[in-house]
């Protein structure tokens, strides 16, 4: 089971060649995807709540992409209902609401689509400039070490109840390897953040370490070397780190 960003859904492949179809394919085990657009920690978290106990996996990747999931906790946690998962035992019995979803869901299109007519379109120039803003202003640096420990340490013992294993995927961005970084170790908070991991005994597996930085042309891996999701070939790649490190960690623990 997969619990994450984006980077299993709405990728620039077909569908078998993200993460979740390449595990499937090199392990011939199942892998369900719990990761949908702009999820971030919190969100993250509660499709664990929701849907894991249902589940029950005994392995639970969780897909952490550098881009933007900082900034996506930093929006979440002003969202009073998404904290509400902090709280010991808080569940809205998701799975088993699925018709009250659907109808919502329904509703909540017909209501987007409208005002998508009535508003003007934000061109792709101007959402650029507006993130630029948003690296300029420090709000995709934002990092609340509290909450994000809490998130991870409350994941951790909701996988533990089942007897299963969190392991945290670390996946790196494309300005990570388009742009001059100077400390690959601190970028985005990397080094910060994998502190916590080591004091919360959650194994981790470094993407970049793994597969980028070793890698003799590391843009070839996204499509069309332009910025955006990995391509076919990049997620192979990714799919066989998880596997070789998932497997060293379990040897290493016998």
């Amino acid at each position: 089971m997969l619990t994450g960003d984006s980077f299993t859904l709405g990728s620039a492949v077909q569908p078998g060649q993200e993460i979740a179809g390449q595990l499937r394919f090199i392990t011939g085990n199942r892998a369900i995807s719990l990761g949908m657009a702009a999820n971030g920690p919190l969100l993250e978290y509660a499709a664990l709540v929701e849907y894991g106990k249902a589940l029950r996996p005994l392995k639970v990747l969780w897909i952490y992409y550098e881009g933007n999931d900082l900034t996506d906790l930093f929006r979440e946690k002003s969202n009073p209902l998404l904290m509400q998962y902090m709280k010991d035992g808080f569940s809205q019995n998701l799975i088993n609401r699925q018709k009250e979803i659907d109808n919502s869901l329904e509703k909540y299109i017909v209501i987007e689509r409208g005002r998508a007519q009535e508003q003007p379109q934000l061109s792709k120039t101007r959402w650029i400039k507006l993130h630029l803003i948003r690296e300029i202003l420090g709000f995709d640096l934002d990092f609340d070490v509290p909450l994000f420990t809490k998130i991870l340490t409350k994941a951790k013992a909701e996988v533990e109840v089942w007897g299963g294993e969190l392991y945290f995927v670390y996946l790196p961005e494309y300005e990570r390897y388009s742009s001059q970084v100077v400390s690959h170790d601190r970028y985005r908070k990397k080094s910060e953040l994998k502190e916590v991991l080591k004091g919360l005994n959650i194994p981790v597996v470094d993407i970049h370490q793994e597969v980028f930085a070793n890698h003799p042309d590391p843009l070839a891996l996204f499509p069309f070397r332009l910025n955006g999701h990995y391509n076919a070939d990049g997620y192979s790649e990714v799919a066989k780190a998880i596997v070789t490190g998932v497997n060293k960690y379990e040897q290493s623990n016998k």
